[in-house]
């Protein structure tokens, strides 16, 4: 299941809670893929910044993507990057201007500085900026998302829904609007409402707005068509969404508290990995005999332990997807070949020759 995810689609969305490895996975699927000779590009949303550290990288990973540097032997490539909102933010209305000088009028707005830095629901909505603007780029054709904690992954995935409804909402339209009706809202000196509004928030700061929403005039549509392009994707055979959880009941539930959320989205999880899985080992009645205690003792604690999650496993909710189980480590890892480790137990062998 993994190894099809990773070797036929072009979009993958890795989620799971805090804790549960997510990130590490996030960068093992796609280093997995590159093993497959494809051309992949992580990106993560989440601010915990655990995507440099994950592929070793002392400097940590930037606003654009970083070429990783992998074994001679891995015929693709990976790359990785970490979402800056206000960096993509500046991209986009760069990109979006459709007049001259209306780019550096908007950038210079206080506003648009704000929303860079503190408006809730930045972080997600640039988000939706950087993968259409990452999955338009023919030098990739893989795209791997890691999201934030599941407890605010949701909005990452809601955020073009979100967008579009505004950019739709008869207030936002009155408000681009211009001339008439339109005109006559956006003079605070004449409008008691947006009086009463700048006697809340100042009127330095209304002024701010109205001169922001007029800068970006003509910009609207080209995100909406971006939002909508994306709120497609989320929902195309082309995209999977991955949960990550560990193999225990807690984690689980919240998983599958998720997955509802998502399914209530329209939106259907393609495979569930169980990170950091005890491997069952058998022993043989020959063997056991000539082993020391202590390792005879811990070889069967294994054992139980292997059986126990699978017990667990077994257990989960039956509208969570296919478990795909990935072993657990004996150390964190901080470099490329500790995720090769990883890797190697989502893509199989025979899989990787016949790709390449």
């Amino acid at each position: 299941m993994i190894t099809d995810l990773i070797s036929e689609r072009s979009v993958i969305v890795c989620c799971g809670s805090g804790g549960v490895g997510k990130t590490t996975m996030a960068a093992s699927i796609g280093l997995a893929a590159a093993t497959l000779g494809r051309k992949v590009v992580v990106i993560t949303v989440d601010p915990a910044r655990r995507l440099g550290d994950a592929l070793g990288l002392e400097n940590g990973l930037g606003a654009d993507p970083a070429r990783v540097v992998l074994p001679d032997d891995v015929p693709g490539e990976l790359w990785a990057m970490m979402l800056d909102p206000a960096t993509e933010l500046e991209r986009v209305i760069r990109t979006t201007a459709v007049r001259p000088g209306q780019a550096d009028e908007a950038l210079a707005n206080p506003f648009t500085q704000s929303i860079a830095t503190s408006l809730g629901g930045t972080q997600e909505y640039m988000a939706t900026e950087a993968v259409y603007r990452l999955t338009s780029d023919e030098a990739f054709d893989l795209v791997v998302v890691d999201t934030p904690p599941s407890d605010k992954a949701m909005a990452v995935v809601e955020a073009p829904d979100v967008l579009v409804k505004f950019l739709d909402h008869q207030v936002f339209k009155l408000l681009m609007g211009t001339g008439g009706r339109a005109a006559r809202l956006l003079s605070a000196a004449t409008q008691p409402l947006l009086r009463a509004v700048g006697r809340v928030i100042g009127s330095n700061v209304l002024n701010d707005v109205v001169n922001f929403l007029r800068a970006f005039t003509g910009m609207e549509t080209s995100f909406r068509q971006r939002a909508i392009t994306v709120q497609k994707m989320w929902r195309s055979d082309s995209t999977a969404f991955v949960l990550v959880a560990t193999p225990t009941t807690e984690s689980l539930n919240e998983i599958s508290r998720f997955n509802d959320e998502l399914v209530s989205a329209g939106i259907s999880s393609t495979a569930l990995i169980a990170n950091g899985a005890t491997k069952e080992v058998s022993i043989d009645a020959g063997t056991s005999g000539h082993l020391p205690a202590s390792a005879a003792e811990w070889l069967s604690w294994q054992s139980e332990l292997a059986k126990s999650e699978r017990v667990v496993l077994d257990a989960r909710d039956t509208n969570l997807p296919e478990v795909a189980m990935v072993s657990r480590l004996l150390e964190d890892v901080h470099d490329v070949d500790g995720l090769l480790q990883l890797a190697d137990e989502l893509v199989s062998t025979s899989s990787r020759k016949k790709l390449q």
